[in-house]
């Protein structure tokens, strides 16, 4: 029945379902909304509105970009930006910067008559920015980490395709992008060509990366200091004080029919989740994302127990091995062990995933051992080809090292285990690697770093294993499955390259009838499961805490670590 109700939201955000742009709900787990005033441009008059209308959250720590086609997540750039399309608060996709829609007959043609709406400079919103934006997320000289997001718009494969160690000439580019299929026949209308009739892309438009840029904007000088910043959405951004607050405050050319009443939304960096808990508990923060080792404390605090909550996330924590299989790839170093397939099976049945989520995460979760999420059709719950299993594990590790050439896991040296610093992921990497020693006696290298700097390190191959996590952009296998691990995927940090998989992720985009189509991806998911690429370990919940005062709060089962983010202009501060 989840399955069935979640499949009328991808008929209708599908390309062959024009007449269908707002009908099922999602079976994603439900929007939570905090008690208060409901989502409108002023409360009613029994309810009475705090003098100060100030919103203070952590984002845990500097983000990398604001650049809406560089970005990796949509913490910040959610309030700054708007798309074509969104998802509204029932995971319905429904007009935004496109007040309607049509599509062709042989559902490959997109045509999109755009609102009269005004960027926060006051200039208007037209068609070209929509051309240039998407371009440039194709450019592969921008070489954008969601760049394999146009792969279904005409020209966008060959534009992919072209290696990022060497690129051809400025001027092969530039007539790849002419091809590019994508056209403003006037300010107002704005058409997509597809390869084929892909059944997610609308859904997938909703993403930042496809929102309108300004050129002058993007290619002035410090385009993203406050100053000079341009938005499309609800907020603008008023100042950035790097690695300690962002502030935005309303933008006064926000076309959407609910204003906001928050005057400023202050976005503090603290330098973890401990402190950013006594931030909150001191009365600094009105909403936070509470640390895992202080759950039972804050359950039982009667202040505290009555302002926590839980929503179960569209989202996994997993560990990438680094497979260095990826023949693109620009790495660090040559394979080392975990590019053995039978030692990746070795490392993954020797953790039990329901010991971890308990140590680790108080409880709160569900253990992943597959990468498509519940809740998202293609899920496989009885998916599981390396179970925990210790005679299993050490027999896999014995036949591992002899392909390796040594007689012990002593001998390979310390296998380097990269996270980053500042979100508590300490006991979670602490605790699979007492669990390698334990079952092996390998010794783990545990390296922190600070969130940029891990992440390209990760994504360049200087770990042997590392941590990672996704966070659904759009609720269909696609997500799941595409970028995350298809050869070359702009976030793959497991260099993990299979074509038998990306043929099937192929095949199964271009599938018009929905259960073939989940048939495929579930042989893809099945392929990759098999190969052990990753360490899935768990499907999560985020426990986090928000003030009795905070009213309109809207939290989204895809908001991943910042609950609240998708909604900023619905909330606001009730008198305390």
């Amino acid at each position: 029945m989840m399955q069935r109700r979640l499949l009328g939201l991808l008929a209708c955000v599908s390309v062959f379902a024009a007449s269908c742009q707002s009908s099922a709900p999602s079976s994603a787990p439900p929007a939570a909304t905090e008690p208060g005033p409901p989502a409108q441009a002023s409360a009613p008059p029994d309810v009475a509105l705090a003098t100060e209308q100030i919103l203070r959250i952590d984002i845990r720590g500097e983000p990398p970009t604001l650049d809406p086609t560089q970005a990796q997540t949509p913490t910040v750039l959610r309030a700054l930006h708007r798309g074509l399309v969104d998802f509204d608060q029932d995971f319905n996709v429904v007009p935004a910067l496109a007040e309607s829609w049509t599509i062709s007959h042989d559902s490959r043609t997109l045509t999109f008559r755009l609102r009269d709406a005004r960027y926060s400079n006051g200039d208007p919103i037209v068609a070209g920015d929509f051309v240039y934006s998407w371009k440039r997320l194709a450019d592969p000289r921008i070489a954008a980490m969601y760049s394999y997001a146009i792969a279904e718009v005409v020209g966008g494969p060959d534009l992919l395709a072209m290696p990022g160690a060497v690129l051809p000439s400025d001027a092969a580019i530039e007539a790849a992008l002419s091809g590019l299929g994508v056209e403003a026949p006037d300010d107002k209308t704005f058409i997509v060509h597809l390869n084929r009739p892909a059944t997610y892309f609308l859904s997938a438009m909703t993403l930042w990366v496809f929102v309108p840029l300004q050129e002058k904007w993007i290619t002035s000088a410090r385009a993203t200091d406050p100053a000079n910043y341009v938005s499309s959405g609800p907020f603008i951004l008023d100042a950035w004080d790097h690695d300690s607050q962002i502030v935005l405050k309303p933008n006064p050319n926000w076309w959407g029919d609910v204003k906001p009443t928050l005057t400023e939304i202050r976005m503090s960096m603290y330098a973890g989740p401990a402190q950013a808990q006594l931030a909150y508990e001191t009365g600094e923060l009105d909403i936070v994302v509470a640390p895992d080792s202080d759950i039972e404390r804050i359950r039982t605090d009667p202040v505290l127990s009555a302002e926590y909550r839980e929503v179960s996330q569209l989202a996994i924590l997993y560990y990438s091995f680094n497979n260095f299989q990826d023949p693109n790839a620009v790495s660090y170093a040559r394979p080392g062990p975990t590019a053995n397939k039978d030692f990746r099976m070795a490392l993954t049945q020797a953790i039990d995933k329901q010991a971890y989520i308990d140590a680790t995460f108080a409880g709160l979760g569900e253990v992943a051992n597959s990468f498509i999420m519940p809740g998202i059709p293609g899920h496989q719950p009885d998916l599981d080809p390396y179970p925990y299993d210790l005679d299993s594990a050490r027999q896999h590790m014995a036949k591992a090292l002899a392909e390796l050439g040594v007689a012990s896991a002593a001998e390979l040296g310390k296998l380097k285990f990269g996270f980053p610093s500042g979100f508590g992921r300490e006991p979670q990497v602490a605790f699979l690697a007492e669990a390698w020693r334990q079952a092996f006696g390998l010794e783990i290298d545990q390296i922190s770093g600070e969130r940029i700097t891990f992440s390209t390190e990760r994504d360049l191959g200087k770990y042997d294993l590392s941590f990672t996590g996704w966070a659904i952009d759009y609720p269909h296998a696609n997500n799941q499955l595409s970028g995350p691990f298809t050869c070359g995927g702009g976030n793959n940090s497991a260099q993990y390259c299979n074509p038998d998989f990306d043929a099937l992720i192929a095949r199964a985009a271009a599938e018009p009838d929905q259960a073939r189509q989940l048939a495929i991806y579930n042989e893809a998911q099945t392929l990759l499961m098999s190969d052990a690429p990753i360490l899935p370990v768990n499907f999560l919940v985020t426990p986090y805490e928000v003030k009795p005062y905070v009213a309109g709060l809207t939290v989204m089962s895809f908001d991943g670590f910042d609950p609240g983010h998708s909604f900023f202009e619905t909330i606001r501060i009730l008198g305390h």
